[in-house]
């Protein structure tokens, strides 16, 4: 339970919901196609709107679908997503396979297997993309992947591979995977990151991750950002016609416009970072992790100290851990200073935590406890402050490795200058 690499490494065992916007109903031109030497392999194949010019090859856009990754994705895939793509780009669509009733990891990689499996994403996208170009005029080099959400994590080993099929992706809303190992091969390719400082399932930290790590590799990166939080959200479609594109141009990256954090606060004010600190909004900007499936986590009106609501966390039996967690971005400034008012009953070992991490992604701190909540006690005001020693990014955490009930209110996340 350290860095919060981690975290981003918990949300891969997730399964993401995600809905796409709506697509117009229109009878469907893609073509099904299976491959007999992959059992369950099921894919879709969007003709060209145009012919590329006689001996002339054309592009490639092959998009593995975030959510669940079925089939339930083509009519949005088919009539909105690869409605972007230029002319003579060819579209498919690779659906995921369940290989087992409970499976988490929805694309599985040779690094992320699930039981049962009888061969991994890369494989599976390896044999489309050779059974489509068997009968379409392709040029590799304007070969296209696209993911979102769950499918990022298994496209980005495969955009950074020596032997990768694909020079050019575009990967939104997605975590960035920490075992890819060298990124040497990447230099020179293209890259469209896409992501909210809203989200909250796959935090914005993780695009900064991703974003460092291939443009110190050499890849050029383009950064996206929307509003709205986790999904596609905020007028997609120009954004995504945008991206594909630039991908498939030689044009140089534009200059990557981060969100702004909140400037530090004024002397005598409190400038409080976290989003619904007392959860007056429910569970509004926070992400709970339920990796013991034994987790509740509701806003209750009946405990509170402001306002009308607290969040209450009740918990049975033991290991493993779950969480509750907000992520903030930093403004500068010298001091961060947390509080928080917490009541407890039945607690075994439980924390309050706040991680401070550096523009490496390392964390500044060893000492990260706000406070180790007492097995049972009243309400009471923790506070804690912290050298900010060039933290960019903070992580506050509600830990619990064993079960009993807390409840929390006014979360205060403040930097001084």
């Amino acid at each position: 339970m350290a860095r919060h690499a981690s975290q981003c490494t918990t949300l891969l065992a997730l399964s993401f919901a995600l809905l796409t916007p709506h697509a117009r109903a229109q009878k469907s031109a893609a073509v099904e196609g299976t491959l007999e030497a992959l059992p369950q392999s099921l894919y879709f194949v969007v003709p060209a709107k145009k012919a590329p010019p006689r001996g002339k090859q054309g592009g490639l856009v092959v998009v593995l679908p975030g959510g669940d990754g079925s089939r339930e994705f083509l009519p949005w895939v088919e009539n909105a997503l690869l409605a972007q793509r230029p002319d003579d780009c060819t579209g498919v669509l690779v659906t995921a396979v369940k290989w087992q009733g409970d499976q988490q990891i929805i694309w599985p990689t040779a690094s992320s297997k699930v039981p049962g499996m009888q061969y991994a994403t890369d494989e599976y996208v390896r044999a489309v993309v050779a059974a489509v170009e068997k009968d379409l005029p392709i040029d590799p080099a304007r070969r296209v992947l696209v993911a979102w959400s769950s499918s990022g994590p298994a496209v980005y080993p495969m955009l950074v591979a020596k032997d990768a099929l694909f020079a050019r992706g575009y990967v939104a809303m997605s975590v960035w995977p920490h075992d890819l190992g060298d990124l040497g091969a990447a230099k020179g390719r293209r890259f469209v990151l896409d992501q909210s400082p809203d989200d909250k399932v796959t935090p914005f930290r993780c695009v900064r991750e991703a974003f460092d790590a291939l443009t110190k590799a050499g890849a050029v990166v383009r950064l996206s950002t929307y509003q709205g939080g986790h999904g596609w959200n905020d007028n997609p479609l120009p954004r995504i016609e945008e991206g594909l594109r630039w991908l498939l141009s030689d044009e140089p990256a534009p200059k990557p416009i981060w969100p702004g954090a909140k400037k530090p606060a004024a002397k005598g004010k409190v400038e409080n970072l976290l989003a619904n600190p007392g959860f007056e909004k429910g569970l509004a900007g926070w992400q709970q992790i339920d990796n013991s499936k034994r987790l509740k986590v509701e806003a209750t009106k009946g405990e509170h100290t402001g306002g009308k609501q607290s969040l209450h966390v009740e918990k049975t039996g033991g290991p493993p851990l779950d969480l509750v967690t907000q992520d903030v971005e930093l403004p500068e400034g010298g001091t961060v200073r947390v509080s928080a008012q917490l009541k407890s009953k039945g607690i075994g070992n439980a924390w309050i935590k706040v991680w401070l991490y550096g523009a490496d992604g390392e964390a500044v701190h060893k000492d990260v406890d706000l406070v180790r909540v007492p097995a049972d006690g009243e309400w009471q005001k923790v506070e804690k402050s912290w050298p900010k020693n060039g933290a960019v990014r903070a992580t506050v955490q509600v830990v619990l490795v064993m079960g009993g009930e807390l409840w929390l209110d006014d979360v205060v996340l403040t930097v001084d200058k």
